[in-house]
């Protein structure tokens, strides 16, 4: 009974203890991945991107089909197209990118994909609030003005002649000079009932709505109101950056300033 035993022993032995040396002493290698650090150049695709009002809106992209493609890849008002399209070479810390997209990027491997998230403090800076200014949506103003010398020339940037008529840069209707003696001209506003009025030419984003015209003589009053759409830019460059029912606001910093950035990136190669 005790030999059975024993041959028993040795043989389970002979089994298991080759087959444990196995799992101790091998396994795969891994492949070494090529990891971004700080003075590595970096060749990339990208495409950045805001988020407003729960879409996706691409800003900057130097893939082809993503610049072209406006269904699945909708663009902010300020996406600039700018063709060839080819990989992105950055040296990692040098300051020839935004200081989040260089900190996004390290720890990144070649051969990755991924999201960067970029808070505005590391992106374009914060707002600065006294840039933005509150307009109402309705208003009014009388058709006939008296304006001096200095006051004409800053809203309309030329010499009153009587008799002429030009655009109102601010509302976009007809501006008839009525009048001019060297020191005040009088002009009368000639916008219609119903007209609908551009004053940043062809920015059809923001609009201007004569309501009604009441009154006669010097107390005629326009009635009117603006149609503008969230997230226009402007000819001067400012944007609108709130509409509600009462009011909008014009926003004189730059898009993207203020804004949380995301930026899909592909890593192609990896150089230290």
């Amino acid at each position: 009974m005790q030999f059975r035993t024993l041959i028993i022993l040795l043989i389970a032995l002979v089994i298991i203890v080759p087959v444990a040396s196995y799992g101790a002493y091998h396994y795969y290698l891994q492949p070494k991945l090529t990891v971004i650090k700080q003075g590595d150049n970096v060749t990339l695709w990208y495409y950045g991107y805001i988020v407003v009002d729960g879409n996706p809106l691409i800003f900057d992209t130097n893939i082809a089909n993503v610049a072209n493609n406006n269904t699945t890849y909708i663009k902010a008002p300020d996406f600039s197209y700018h063709p060839p399209f080819k990989v992105l070479n950055d040296t990692v810390g040098s300051g020839s990118m935004i200081k989040g997209f260089d900190s996004g990027l390290v720890g990144m491997a070649k051969g990755e994909s991924g999201i960067i998230t970029i808070q505005p403090s590391q992106g374009y800076g914060l707002e600065n609030t006294s840039l933005i200014h509150r307009h109402s949506i309705n208003g009014s103003v009388p058709a006939y003005q008296l304006l001096n010398y200095s006051a004409f020339r800053a809203e309309f940037g030329v010499f009153p002649n009587a008799g002429e008529t030009l655009t109102s840069p601010i509302y976009g209707w007809s501006v008839h000079v009525l009048s001019f003696n060297g020191w005040y001209a009088q002009i009368e506003n000639e916008p219609v009932v119903g007209g609908q009025y551009y004053p940043y030419e062809t920015t059809k984003g923001f609009s201007i709505v004569t309501q009604n015209i009441t009154g006669s003589g010097n107390n005629t009053t326009i009635d009117y109101y603006t149609n503008v759409v969230n997230g226009t830019i402007l000819n001067s460059g400012s944007y609108i950056s709130a509409v509600t029912g009462s009011y909008y606001c014009i926003n004189d910093n730059s898009y993207l300033v203020g804004k949380t950035l995301y930026f899909y990136v592909e890593i192609v190669t990896v150089k230290a």
